[in-house]
């Protein structure tokens, strides 16, 4: 029998970690009154079976507890778990009770050295990218990330590249997304929006491109919301310095603030193929009949079975809604002059035929240089179009210049034609008539009248009534030769108290083709 007491065997500093099993402890079980042996990997196995894991000399600190980690550190403590192998990973793993390897899990973890993102079928990372990603059970959607605070008035923050108060690039508020002075939202096509009023921008923006792709705004639903999409159109107008477009994902509709029910989206292609830059639209299902070509910036769908209407409302002293079209030759940036037949601006309008609408339209109004223009000069003319029934040509039918209307087709005034009558008072002796101004003139004589022309205009008429109101004949001489005259003389002798009706038509604005007609019944 053995001499050696317990107390002077040799003690152990290390146990052999690859097999536990080979270390053999003595131990007494005082419920059963026996004693025997045990391996440290019996121990190993059984000991925590019934007891919380304490690490540290702390006492269990909340209900619950299967495991706590403890201790009293001036700088900071730490769990580590560290895999050493380059091409693998560390991972912290919470399963749901219906979880398995292969889903109903959240892994917090980090990429090793060498890591693969192509052989590990997980491209979005990268070696030593850390991650936190959440992998619920089965393909359907469950298993929401969710990051947040629970008390008010606090925030999610996003610290990058360090972790002082200068790294800070967006708040997640209550209410929104806040971006610090300097920072800046960058859309997909590369334009950048810096953060004046960014926190009702991004919030907007945020609620427009994320969760649902036709999500409705309106203001009996969430008033908070149309705020912020009415800031961000306000700003998007004024303050985005460097922002060429805004992108919408889907259908973007608003009612409200903005008087729209339908979508605004933006597209960068506009100028060069058939797509508007912005579209809006309340049809149903956001459908829209595609431009016929390039350049359109805006396009308005209204609703079936109801009129669309644009209005432009405007309050105040000498103030007044504008719809104002600008041209020029060049470009933006270094502009150039128009040219003399250059559309200035045109309105049109378009119908449906039997299989789409006319690439021109079927009527419309052109403002046109009459001139090659510079700051001086910019003469213009108004050009009316329509298209004449069984055909689709479009006609111009008249033209207003700045002295003169031109009609290429019939005029039917269904009233007639109203002048504006030039009346002299009392008895007169020499009147001028002036073809510019002039298209009746009314006249009256007791001692003779003469008659002077001037401003002769080609195909203008005048008419004269000229009343003699003595008793005894009195000489009208109408200002033209014998000749050009239904008198064959140079004037015509009133009988007294008598009237006459005087005719002038002009033919190419001169005396020598200008004639005259007399009447006295």
């Amino acid at each position: 029998m053995a001499t050696t007491k317990i107390s002077q065997l040799p003690k152990f500093t290390t146990l052999d970690n690859y097999n536990t099993s080979n270390v053999v402890f003595i131990g007494v079980d005082t419920t059963l009154n026996t004693t025997g042996q045990y391996s440290a990997t019996t121990i190993a196995n059984q000991l925590y079976l019934n007891n919380s894991l304490a690490v540290g000399n702390n006492n269990i600190q909340l209900p619950n507890t299967v495991a706590q980690f403890s201790g009293n550190v001036a700088s900071y403590m730490q769990i580590n778990q560290q895999n050493f192998n380059s091409v693998g990973t560390s991972d912290f793993i919470l399963t749901a009770d219906t979880g398995t390897d292969t889903g109903g899990y959240v892994d917090l973890g980090i990429n090793n050295s060498q890591w693969n993102p192509v052989t590990n079928g997980q491209t979005s990372q990268y070696p030593l990218d850390g991650y936190l990603i959440v992998d619920g059970p089965g393909s359907t959607a469950t298993g929401n990330l969710v990051i947040g605070t629970a008390n008010p008035g606090t925030n999610v923050v996003f610290a990058v590249g360090g972790y002082l108060s200068s790294n800070i690039s967006a708040y997640i508020t209550a209410n929104g997304i806040v971006l610090p002075a300097n920072s800046y939202i960058q859309y997909p096509d590369g334009s950048i929006h810096r953060s004046s009023n960014s926190a009702y921008i991004a919030a907007a923006f945020a609620q427009a491109n994320s969760a649902a792709a036709n999500t409705i705004y309106q203001t009996g639903v969430n008033a908070i919301q149309n705020t912020w999409i009415q800031s961000a159109w306000n700003e998007a107008n004024t303050s985005l310095q460097n922002t060429t477009n805004i992108i919408t994902a889907g259908n973007f509709a608003i009612t409200g603030n903005l008087n729209s029910v339908g979508t605004i989206s933006a597209n960068t292609v506009a100028p060069i193929s058939n797509v508007p830059a912005i579209k809006i639209t309340g049809s149903n299902n956001f459908i829209v009949q595609p431009p016929l070509q390039q350049g359109y910036m805006m396009q308005i769908t209204g609703v079936a079975n109801t009129s669309t209407r644009v209005i432009f409302d405007s309050f105040g002293a000498n103030t007044y809604g504008v719809l104002a079209g600008r041209s020029a030759r060049g470009s933006a940036a270094a502009p150039a002059s128009s040219a003399n037949g250059d559309i200035l601006m045109r309105l049109s309008g378009n119908g449906w035929g039997s299989t789409g609408f006319s690439p021109l339209g079927v009527g419309r109004i052109d403002i046109v240089a009459t001139e090659n223009y510079t700051d001086s000069s910019k003469g213009s003319q108004i050009q009316f179009w329509n298209t004449q029934v069984g055909t689709n040509t479009l006609i111009n039918i008249a033209t207003f210049n700045a002295v003169d209307a031109q009609f290429y087709g019939y005029v039917n005034p269904q009233k007639g034609f109203v002048y504006t009558p030039t009346v002299y008072p009392s008895s007169q002796t020499a009147i001028t008539i002036d073809f510019t101004n002039n298209s009746l003139v009314r006249a009256q004589t007791a001692t003779g009248l003469t008659v002077t022309l001037s401003n002769l205009l080609a195909g203008k008429e005048v008419v004269a009534w000229i009343t003699n109101t003595s008793g005894t004949n009195q000489t009208f001489t109408h200002g033209l030769s014998a000749t050009n005259s239904t008198l064959n003389a140079t004037n015509y002798a009133i009988p007294g108290t008598s009237t006459i009706l005087v005719r002038y038509m002009c033919i190419d604005g001169t005396l020598a083709n200008t004639f005259v007609s007399v009447t006295h019944s």
